[in-house]
């Protein structure tokens, strides 16, 4: 009898463990790339960045380009594609446009017409009127939907998913309002983005780069554009794609893209990440001004880690000859571009040859400078198991950990970027 009792209790201890197992599997089956029924390619992250807590999106009043009042709770249901925007914007809005246009079609074409969402609201509350976003949107033709609202509700909404926007004065000469062909008397600095909503209303995915439309737009749309707008249509900075767009919607849909659908990572040029670093603290552009360097083994990578003491470091290792490494230096190049104002990126070259190396670097540009050395020169910080291995230094000069192996994607390497060099 005492045999058979426990029996029944090993059995019973067995069964909920196969429960608690089922049910952690279905609390996080939101989350799992799993392959569908049919599928070819497993859906990757392509360009946001995943928030790991998502944001639930508050009720906010805006009004559409018909002036019927419009409530943020309307987007429940859907997934939303959203960007901030304005009529009058000649650097980048034009592009968004155009992207968001490109968007609309593939959602279109993919038959999710009726599960996607893709908005516009405007960063230019004092002009962005009902009758000037009816007028906008038979100039550049925009098929999807186009919001504003009053100046608090505005500022309440891009509060929200952090975009920036301020009135400041115009240049001179003045840009040309194209509505009515009068001087315009202000523009509106803003920061770009494109988030993605699900359909419980919640922040999923955010970009803060710039729409990347392939160099071409629309005769209507690249009229607006000036000088500095036609050097961002050329070399848009942290560029985002339609496709790109698609297939983060695919990747949160727990679905899969069709075969040659998943687009490459596209690095930053080295003049837009450049750019993009050009107010970065001392220490970490002291690193930029090293752009694809490959430093000698005589400069010692202790030293230059005793002078970024303070700071996050992400050591690279890799040498030309290692196809992951390769693989997944784009993904470098980009996180780099994106991080650099915060973290130290460096990378070491081992056991290679000086020349392969420089002639990878001349072809593959990253915004920070590689030591090169032998595999055992890294041993004082952690050891290494092959090639490429990523070693995150935290501020005080400890290793809080070491990936051994190449990343997959943007999403993985962003990741791990938060986890262990911002503690996020």
């Amino acid at each position: 009898m005492l045999r058979h009792t426990r029996l029944v209790l090993t059995a019973a201890a067995g069964l909920m463990a196969v429960l608690v197992i089922v049910l952690s599997v279905r609390q996080l089956g939101r989350y799992d790339r799993q392959r569908s029924a049919g599928a070819e390619v497993p859906a990757p992250l392509a360009v946001g960045t995943a928030l790991q807590r998502p944001k639930p999106v508050p009720a906010m009043h805006l009004v559409d380009d018909r002036g019927n009042p419009f409530s943020t709770t309307q987007w429940r249901g859907k997934w939303v594609v959203l960007a901030p925007s304005l009529t009058l914007c000649h650097e980048v809005c034009p592009m968004t446009t155009a992207a968001l246009n490109e968007v609309k079609q593939l959602v279109g074409e993919r038959r999710l017409g009726d599960q996607v969402t893709v908005a516009e609201v405007t960063a230019d509350p004092w002009r962005d009127s009902p009758a000037r976003l009816r007028a906008y949107r038979r100039l550049s033709r925009a098929s999807f939907q186009l919001l504003t609202g009053t100046q608090a509700e505005i500022k309440r909404i891009w509060k929200f998913f952090g975009v920036y926007y301020a009135r400041v004065p115009q240049a001179k000469p003045p840009d040309v309002d194209w509505m009515t062909g009068k001087p315009e008397t202000f523009d509106v600095d803003h920061t770009n983005g494109m988030f993605i909503i699900d359909p419980a209303g919640q922040e999923r995915i955010v970009d803060e780069g710039m729409p990347d439309v392939g160099g071409r737009l629309p005769a209507g749309l690249r009229r607006l554009l000036s000088d500095h707008g036609r050097l961002n249509l050329a070399h848009p900075q942290f560029g985002w794609t339609a496709n790109q767009v698609l297939q983060d919607l695919y990747y949160l849909m727990n679905r899969n893209l069709p075969a040659g659908a998943v687009a490459p990572v596209k690095p930053p040029s080295p003049a837009a990440a450049a750019r993009t670093l050009s107010d970065s603290p001392h220490p970490l552009a002291a690193l930029h001004r090293q752009a694809g360097a490959l430093l000698p083994p005589a400069q010692s990578l202790a030293t230059e880690l005793h002078a970024l003491r303070g700071y996050p470091v992400v050591i690279n290792a890799w040498a030309s000859w290692c196809g992951p490494c390769r693989a997944e230096f784009s993904l470098f190049a980009v996180a780099a571009a994106r991080y650099g104002r915060r973290v130290a990126f460096l990378g070491y070259d081992t056991n290679d040859s000086a020349a392969d190396a420089r002639k990878f670097l001349s072809q593959h540009p990253v915004s920070y400078p590689s030591y090169q050395g032998s595999q055992s020169a890294l041993s004082s910080l952690a050891q290494i198991a092959g090639l490429p291995t990523t070693i995150f230094v935290g501020p005080s000069g400890k290793v809080v950990y070491v990936h051994t192996g190449s990343y997959d994607t943007q999403t993985t390497l962003e990741q791990d970027i938060q986890r262990y060099a911002l503690g996020a």
